[in-house]
């Protein structure tokens, strides 16, 4: 005598999804669909969540875009957004807002140099432990800063001028 679960509806099952992270209309309907939900059933649960404000991608692209601004750049958080399922038009709109190319460039100026400073210490350790080396440590630093900015997204012109500017300082540290 085995009971079979009861069957959830498309809503609860809605209200389940949302319950752990928002998520953009696109996201909750593939899961839905994933669940084997027929289209009309999804269509009037979607449209249900978005009259209550449950579901709001405008709302969302916002706050995800607000999230991530001081580590990522424009175009990762453009690239993840697309990848969400929100329109290019929102995408677009809400970077506006929350996007300058004067911040970005302070923002990757910043994580380069917090990770400048974090890997000149990993690099001084390892120096110490290992007797030869392979690459000078300046240029090794700026290849692993380089790649770490690329990664977040930042465009290579702003990293080559953040990289050059760095150098610039050091330069004038060990100058002065």
């Amino acid at each position: 005598m085995t009971r079979s679960k009861p069957i959830r509806s498309a809503r609860e099952v809605a209200f389940d999804c949302l319950s752990r992270r928002a998520l953009t209309y696109m996201e909750l309907e593939t899961r839905l669909k994933d669940k084997g939900y027929e289209s009309t059933e999804i269509n009037v649960v979607l449209a249900r969540l978005q009259e209550l404000g449950y579901l709001n991608d405008r709302e969302l692209a916002l706050t995800f875009s607000q999230g991530r601004l001081k580590r990522y750049s424009r175009r990762r958080v453009q690239q993840d957004m697309r990848n969400r399922g929100l329109e290019t038009e929102l995408i677009e709109q809400t970077l506006e807002s929350t996007y300058s190319s004067d911040d970005e460039f302070q923002q990757c100026l910043n994580l380069a140099k917090r990770w400048w400073v974090q890997e000149r210490k990993r690099c001084d350790q390892k120096i110490q432990d290992e007797s030869k080396k392979s690459l000078p440590r300046e240029l090794f630093l700026q290849q692993k800063i380089a790649r770490k900015l690329l990664q977040r997204g930042y465009p290579s012109d702003i990293v080559q001028k953040v990289l050059n500017q760095i150098r610039s300082m050091n330069d004038s540290m060990s100058e002065g």
